[in-house]
């Protein structure tokens, strides 16, 4: 099983290409993932320990493939920066909750699961490519979201045109902050 600091390390070789391959990441990362069809509407998915004690990422097969892939970056994230607190694993809701699915964990909560959120769209959607993007003419939030493979109300969250910010994104930042997080991902 890869450190985290390793799994943080190739993470960030697929970050730069858009789309991301995220599905390739998980499987490199030794994730899978595993895609179910028997998991719930409301079961976006969940990463769980193997009989063998290393991790899997298990995805609503039934869930749209955008859905799949943020789903799929978040519990990347999750393994990344919690795995000290998954013990047997976690799963999250359509609203990337814990408290109601098929393993809650009392270890993640809100905060967790903004971190893992906010890793996800960095992940799928990094500032950089973004702006880029934009500049390019790629203006509307459905062709954003058909260019990064990202869910329209992803794509709206992160442009800052829905109320939910809070579920992924850090209040504005003021320019002297730096441009990458401690981790190397884009944060402006």
């Amino acid at each position: 099983m890869k450190s985290p600091g390793e799994a943080l390390e190739i993470a960030k070789r697929y970050w730069p290409q858009v789309p991301v391959r995220v599905f390739e990441l998980a499987t490199e990362l030794g994730l899978g993932p595993v895609f179910d069809p028997a998991l719930g509407e409301m079961v976006s998915g969940m990463i769980r320990r193997r009989p063998d004690g290393d991790f899997e990422v298990v995805v609503n097969a039934r869930h749209h493939v955008n859905r799949q892939r943020f789903t799929v970056a978040h519990e990347i994230g999750h393994f990344i920066f919690h795995r000290d607190k998954l013990d047997a694993g976690t799963s999250d809701t359509l609203a990337y909750r814990t408290d109601q699915g098929i393993f809650p964990n009392p270890m993640i909560g809100p905060e967790q699961e903004r971190q893992a959120n906010n890793f996800a769209a960095n992940l799928l959607i990094p500032n950089a490519h973004l702006r880029a993007a934009q500049a390019a003419g790629f203006t509307e939030p459905s062709d954003l979201a058909q260019k990064f493979e990202v869910s329209l109300g992803a794509m709206k969250i992160k442009l800052g045109l829905s109320g939910q910010m809070n579920l992924f994104q850090r209040s504005r930042h003021n320019e002297a902050q730096p441009d990458q997080d401690r981790y190397g991902f884009d944060l402006r």
